[in-house]
């Protein structure tokens, strides 16, 4: 991912929220469209800021198998999102030495938890797990190819869909959220 691909592809679709309003908060994480009539500081999107060179050598050390470069990649230019009211999660790292209280947006949901201390059975050694979906449960997982799949974590663990790489996953998803949620609006 590059930064022309990550503003347009993934950065402009979700500002075109920002009519409802948009406020950076003192850690630098984006709220991009107000909705005050689901809870008194309810945003549409939460775009956190990118992850620091020592947080992400951190990172490296801390998630026991090497970080998917599509991914990384992702990290210099956002820390983790929550879009379309969390209906799709992409998580990011939490450092050791927070700056900040832990609140939902200050940091992202943390990828070390899924990955590390509460690694879902079955997963190949490889695989990184990047994302979450509110609807079903399901989660997203980098594998070791670079191809992304969601996955059934309540069940069979079966896949439900599979994409190429991190890019076209997090685009596409973004694409059919942002035109299913302006048709639920």
């Amino acid at each position: 991912m590059n930064q022309s691909f990550f503003n347009k592809k993934i950065l402009s679709p979700l500002e075109e929220w920002t009519h409802l309003g948009e406020i950076k908060n003192d850690m630098g994480t984006r709220l991009i469209g107000h909705v005050p009539h689901i809870a008194p500081k309810a945003y549409v999107h939460v775009v956190y800021s990118p992850l620091k060179d020592e947080d992400l050598l951190e990172f490296g050390e801390r998630l026991e198998r090497p970080i998917p470069i599509q991914y990384e990649e992702f990290l210099g230019y956002a820390n983790g999102l929550m879009v379309f009211s969390g209906a799709l999660r992409v998580m990011g790292y939490t450092p050791i030495k927070r700056k900040a209280d832990v609140h939902v947006y200050n940091y992202p949901p943390n990828v070390i938890v899924s990955n590390v201390s509460a690694r879902m059975k079955g997963l190949s050694h490889g695989a990184v797990i990047v994302g979450f979906y509110k609807e079903d449960g399901s989660y997203a997982s980098i594998e070791e190819d670079g191809s992304v799949v969601r996955f059934d974590a309540k069940g069979s663990g079966d896949v439900i869909q599979k994409w190429s790489d991190f890019d076209i996953w997090l685009s596409s998803e973004i694409a059919i959220l942002n035109k299913d949620y302006k048709a639920a609006v």
